[in-house]
């Protein structure tokens, strides 16, 4: 039902029908998860989730569904000129989908990569606050991006240097990781050792102050 909801949305972008395609998202969130886009729009994540239900594959599916539906509505009220509503659409949408990273199986795991990879692009010329940043490089790490993992991890922690400690931990996972997945990651081992040096001992800078 989603697919043929977004087919439709995507004739009336093309037909430049905008307000038509936010009516289509609209009536598609209430019939799939009971909610219009404002009233996921206007929902903290955690009222959201509490609303959708507990059960872990199920709420992962409709997080899932919601973010699209976040997203596609990002992308038409960009059309419409209104950059600022759409990028916090963006950044609503991208939280909604990486908030189980590890349930991404449970769901079309490529089909889900892309669509978290389309609006991570629509984000790159705005300002994303730390909180959307980790949950990023989660991410990344889980999709095997390792490289984008920590161009993210050194960006956070020149903001928020309490973060030290998980990128730490990140590079000690790494480690545990084969040579050929950390290629493939393009993150070779000697890179990861560097890194993991670096953090621990900005680590000890931190402590001794």
């Amino acid at each position: 039902m989603l697919g043929r909801a977004l087919a439709r949305v995507l004739f009336f972008r093309e037909t430049r029908s905008y307000e038509s395609a936010l009516l289509e998202l609209d009536n598609t969130g209430l019939s799939l998860l009971g909610l219009n886009t404002e009233t996921l729009e206007r929902l903290p994540l955690d009222g959201l989730k509490s609303v959708l239900g507990s059960e872990s594959s199920l709420l992962q599916s409709r997080l899932y569904t919601a973010g699209v539906l976040m997203k596609e509505k990002a992308e038409i009220v960009a059309l419409m000129g209104r950059e600022e509503e759409s990028a916090g659409l963006f950044m609503k949408s991208l939280r909604m989908m990486t908030e189980d990273i590890q349930g991404m199986d449970e769901i079309d795991e490529g089909k889900a990569i892309a669509a978290i990879d389309r609006v991570i692009a629509e984000l790159s010329e705005y300002e994303i606050p730390v909180e959307l940043k980790t949950r990023m490089v989660a991410y990344f790490e889980q999709t095997g991006r390792y490289d984008k993992s920590e161009d993210l991890i050194f960006e956070i922690i020149d903001e928020s240097p309490e973060f030290l400690q998980e990128g730490i931990s990140l590079y000690e996972r790494l480690l545990n990781k084969s040579d050929a997945e950390l290629e493939r990651g393009h993150l070779p081992r000697d890179e990861v050792n560097d890194a993991l040096a670096l953090l621990r001992k900005k680590l000890a800078d931190v402590t001794q102050r």
